[in-house]
């Protein structure tokens, strides 16, 4: 829908009037304490705990999961695999150079190598020496570029929805038109993406609308303008050389990603697939039960097909996505 609307309003040039304001921005706060390191010269703002369970604590060192959010998302998109997870790993998240809490401005140039450089230097800087690598969408590609650079950093590979293949989908109509206006016309901080009445999305929609008639609505938005356009670089041809082994998880509905890129993953050599039930583009949050006991199975060796317990229904997304309270599945 958003997709369609930027292409709409590049022609009619109709929608949200631009105001870059004047205001200090105050985003809310997250729901865990926020971090901050430089990385690649970028101040960055992440999360991090676990384990919580005594058994775990006392066994060595967690295995270390690393969340990579994706285009003009931000860790908040990671938030209900950060909290089951934190149990038994230490988990991570982080905002990407140009979103969430993380620096922006005219300052920076924003590369898709950067943010690999960013997640290089953030493992460092917590002295993660291998780590659970997981990212969706633009995250996915990441995520993706992070284990063919550094495979001697990467333990497994988590990929829901990525970028990176040569099929664009409708989004390729609109990259060249691509502006900070334009996505401010279609809404982008209208808070449209997260209508439902559940508290996380709920956070979500407070966060991304915290933008208007601030000083930092213009930097922002000129940064995923910036980015949008390099998230669709080609890394299919490498897909072969991956040697993490890699879950690849697909919302079936999801209408960004083509069905024929779906199939190229199936070059990486040591890869299971699953299909999220009416998960969407980021079916972490489309679908967070489900996607969470795929996640878990995946990483515990079980098998994935039952996790299809915790499908939402079409009726519940429907409901969801158009702002009713319903009651998402719960995992475990």
């Amino acid at each position: 829908m958003t997709i369609l609307a930027l292409a709409l309003a590049s022609l009619v040039g109709c929608g949200h009037a631009y105001n870059e304001g004047s205001a200090e921005w105050r985003p809310p706060r997250y729901w865990d304490q926020e971090r901050y390191v430089e990385l690649a010269g970028v101040r960055t703002c992440y999360l991090e705990r676990g384990p919580l369970e005594a058994s775990a604590a006392s066994s060595g060192q967690p295995p270390t999961i690393v969340f990579v959010h994706g285009w003009s998302g931000n860790l908040q998109n990671w938030w209900d695999q950060y909290e089951y997870f934190k149990r038994r790993y230490r988990v991570v998240v982080f905002d990407l150079p140009g979103h969430g809490k993380s620096e922006r401005g005219p300052h920076m140039k924003y590369t898709m190598r950067l943010f690999v450089r960013v997640l290089l230097e953030l493992l460092d800087a917590l002295e993660i020496e291998r780590a659970i690598v997981a990212g969706n969408s633009a995250g996915g590609w990441i995520a993706t570029r992070f284990a063919l650079e550094h495979p001697d950093r990467v333990e497994r590979l988590v990929l829901a929805d990525p970028t990176g293949t040569r099929y664009r989908g409708t989004i390729g109509v609109v990259l060249p038109i691509l502006s900070a206006r334009r996505l401010h016309m279609v809404g982008m901080t209208s808070g449209v993406h997260y209508p439902a009445t559940d508290a996380k999305s709920v956070a979500r929609r407070e966060f991304v609308e915290s933008f208007n008639g601030t000083r930092e609505l213009e930097p922002y938005l000129e940064a995923l303008a910036e980015v949008l356009p390099q998230t669709y670089e080609r890394l299919d041809e490498r897909f072969a050389d991956i040697e993490a082994p890699t879950l690849v998880l697909w919302g079936d509905n999801d209408r960004v990603i083509p069905m024929p890129a779906r199939r190229l993953y199936a070059r990486i050599p040591d890869v299971e697939r699953y299909d999220v039930h009416l998960g969407g583009h980021a079916p972490m949050m489309g679908s967070p039960a489900e996607t969470t006991c795929a996640i878990d199975a995946y990483l515990s060796g079980r098998a994935l097909e039952p996790c299809e317990r915790y499908a939402i229904t079409r009726a519940t997304a429907r409901a969801y996505w158009s702002g009713k309270p319903v009651a998402l599945p719960r995992y475990p």
